[in-house]
């Protein structure tokens, strides 16, 4: 007899619907870039690309125009001090500029980002029309949390400047300390920020996610993202440091072969001939060539870091709140053409990190078919998760467990002889 309900169980889309390792995390962020190209090298990485190269046309220009105003000057004279000092401040000024509107349209890139791996993990549309109507709720909130980061790493730089150049004035007894300690205080400021600046970066990794998937608050998507990464620091930090050395070392290794093939084909980039001026015509054309390469580099290794932050984010909820077992609860809803409407990311207050709930510390990246011991997703009828009690869909039936056996009955027990009441036993008695 065959139940006419039953529907097959949904395909996954981009990630399988269980806590990730390492890495599957790994491949399937580079892996998204062929799961929806049209909207992640068509817009992402071509919009990083036009944002970059227009942010160092308009600094450039900046930089000639300004201190080209020295060329009019007499070298040592007071209007020549003043000239340098004001054309360093606009220089610095329209490099702070520029660097906040790249941040700006970096922040709205890793959201489409996100929208697009969540709609990936569902599968849903990804078109560039229904990631956006995603986005736009978040966008404002995007750049602000990108901008109010960069605020707080300059103000970190300018203090420890500040400390280095305070310690210039530090006493010492002998010619030349004062120097020394200028450096060492500078050297220690800088290696201190720089790890301060990975772990928070590490911390924080999952903001962006959170603002767009979740649409929450630049606060509480903070304190979210803090709490989500206990304990799966480390798994973050690993994820994030492969992906930039893989890029870091292609961008060198292209930008280096660039340069070779600069000095041999020289001749074709030099039309005027050997002249200082055409030697300065193909120095400036193989710079230029090399460094949008870089560029391009750069902006693909922005998207698929944008994307591992997204499924670390992922894998974080589905260990800690079961957003697994919601996931699969809505595609099987869908593939059975009961859908509620309601969104599978949405956060369950019974369940969330951080409210009455800490997270265990996971004891390696694996999944539980890879052997990690700290994962148990709780069984169909017993309450998990504070209480929460996940619905099968229409059409399947959870496993119930088997009764158990049914025990022997119990030996009747004779009742006692008057001679054992006794405390003797008859003769040919066993006793």
């Amino acid at each position: 007899m065959t139940n006419e309900s039953w529907t097959p169980a949904p395909k996954p889309g981009l990630i399988p619907l269980r806590p990730l390792g390492f890495g599957t995390v790994l491949g399937k962020a580079f892996a998204a870039l062929r799961h929806n190209p049209k909207v992640l090298f068509g817009f992402a990485i071509v919009v990083q690309l036009l944002v970059l190269v227009a942010v160092g046309t308009v600094v450039g220009v900046v930089a000639v125009a300004a201190f080209g105003r020295l060329d009019t000057v007499r070298p040592g004279s007071d209007d020549f001090v003043t000239i340098l000092v004001g054309s360093a401040a606009i220089f610095g000024l329209a490099t702070v500029l520029m660097g906040l509107v790249s941040s700006a349209f970096g922040a709205i890139v890793q959201g489409v980002v996100a929208a697009d791996v969540r709609a990936a993990v569902l599968r849903e549309p990804a078109t560039l029309r229904a990631l956006w109507a995603r986005v736009k709720p978040a966008a404002w909130r995007l750049i602000g949390y990108v901008l109010l980061y960069g605020l707080a790493s300059l103000l970190a730089a300018t203090l420890v400047l500040a400390i280095a150049i305070g310690a210039i004035g530090v006493p010492t007894g002998f010619r030349g300390a004062g120097l020394v300690v200028t450096i060492l205080a500078t050297v220690l400021g800088m290696l201190g920020l720089v790890a301060l600046a990975i772990w928070i970066g590490t911390k924080l990794m999952l903001v962006p996610s959170l603002l767009v998937v979740e649409g929450a608050g630049i606060r509480d998507a903070i304190v979210r993202s803090w709490r989500l990464t206990r304990g799966r620091f480390w798994f973050a930090f690993g994820i994030a440091f492969v992906i930039g050395a893989i890029f870091a070392a292609v961008s060198q290794t292209l930008s280096t072969i660039s340069g070779l093939v600069g000095s041999l084909f020289g001749g074709v980039l030099t039309p005027l001939g050997g002249t200082e001026s055409s030697i300065a015509v193909g120095t400036v054309v193989t710079m230029i060539i090399a460094q949008i390469i870089v560029i391009v580099v750069q902006s693909i290794g922005g998207v698929v870091q944008a994307t591992a932050g997204t499924l670390v984010y992922i894998d974080c909820r589905m260990r800690y709140e079961g957003l697994d077992q919601d996931l699969m609860a809505a595609m099987e809803r869908r593939a059975a053409g009961q859908d509620d409407g309601a969104d599978p990311f949405r956060v369950d207050d019974a369940r969330a990190v951080g409210r009455g709930f800490r997270p265990p510390r996971p004891a390696s990246y694996g999944s539980p078919a890879y052997g990690a011991p700290e994962y148990s997703a709780p069984a169909y009828g017993a309450p998990a998760y504070g209480g929460y009690l996940p619905a099968p869909s229409q059409g399947y039936a959870p496993p119930v467990a088997p009764p158990p056996p049914p025990s022997p009955p119990a030996r009747p027990v004779a009742a006692p002889s008057e001679h054992e009441r006794d405390g003797w036993a008859a003769p040919g008695s066993t006793r």
